[in-house]
């Protein structure tokens, strides 16, 4: 019987791929910013906004995505909110 020697492959770091980026999900970007809008009070907006980021990071943690990118997508995903709440409370009213 020959021996066969195996060479030990270098470990390969697999990518994590986010399916579908949390900015780009237009929907919850102005459905949370048109809720921050209705809000009461500043704090109040501020709260829902915490609120569903820290249900999103959650998320985003179960399905064991590395701490920086969760952080990178809460980043851009408060932008694109803030971004579409500036539209909400400043963009001109269409006359109907």
């Amino acid at each position: 019987m020959i021996a066969v020697r195996f060479k030990p492959r270098p470990r390969i770091e697999r990518a994590t791929f986010i399916f579908f980026p949390l900015a780009r999900r237009r929907p919850l970007v102005t459905k949370l910013a048109r809720e921050m809008a209705a809000a009461r009070t500043a704090e109040l907006a501020e709260k829902l906004l915490q609120g569903r980021a820290a249900r999103l990071a959650r998320a985003l943690r179960s399905h064991h995505v590395a701490e920086a990118l969760i952080a990178g997508e809460l980043r851009a995903f408060e932008l694109a909110v803030r971004a579409e709440l500036w539209c909400v409370l400043f963009a001109p009213r269409s006359r109907r």
